[in-house]
């Protein structure tokens, strides 16, 4: 608490004001992001596959969270999300990075893009799960590596491909 409110240049009772807990700032911050995967998805529209907008949407998340979050806020969100107590925000399936790209699965298996042999639910929660253990890497090997290349590198080879047919 001490290293939050001396980063946002306040004292702990104001911060108390507009947050009950840590936990509260963390989920306010996925709000932020989640707002930016509504803006992209609005842009994936310009995309033909299902595959190019899967990629679009890992762009637009590494870009986003390397240069509005970076390394020490992603930490701070991966290290709350193991606390007990703790709202668990970065696995909620409501949220809509999770729509978004059921959506965008959806979308390749109806077009015979990705495969049908599993479920666009199970395909969802396996992409979002490399989403954030390319998050989790990155801030492990304490961003030590290029985010955007490796990540992308990443969710393109293994996970896209994977999905095709």
């Amino acid at each position: 608490m001490d290293e939050i409110v001396a980063r946002a240049g306040t004292s702990k009772g104001a911060f108390y004001i507009y947050f009950k807990n840590k936990h509260q700032v963390v989920v306010k911050q996925f709000q932020e992001i989640d707002n930016h995967y509504i803006k992209t998805q609005n842009n994936l529209q310009g995309y033909k596959t299902a595959s190019e907008k899967l990629l679009a949407l890992v762009r637009a998340q590494l870009n986003f969270a390397l240069k509005k979050m970076g390394l020490e806020v992603i930490r701070t969100v991966y290290q709350s999300q193991l606390d007990k107590g703790g709202e668990k925000a970065i696995i909620n399936p409501k949220r809509p990075l999770y729509r978004i790209v059921k959506e965008i699965i959806e979308e390749g298996q109806k077009h015979g893009e990705f495969r049908v042999d599993i479920s666009s639910q199970d395909l969802t929660r396996m992409v979002t799960r490399a989403m954030r253990a390319n998050f989790f890497d990155w801030a492990v090997h304490d961003g030590k590596y290029d985010f955007i290349d490796e990540g992308y590198k990443l969710l393109s080879e293994l996970i896209v491909r994977g999905l095709q047919k």
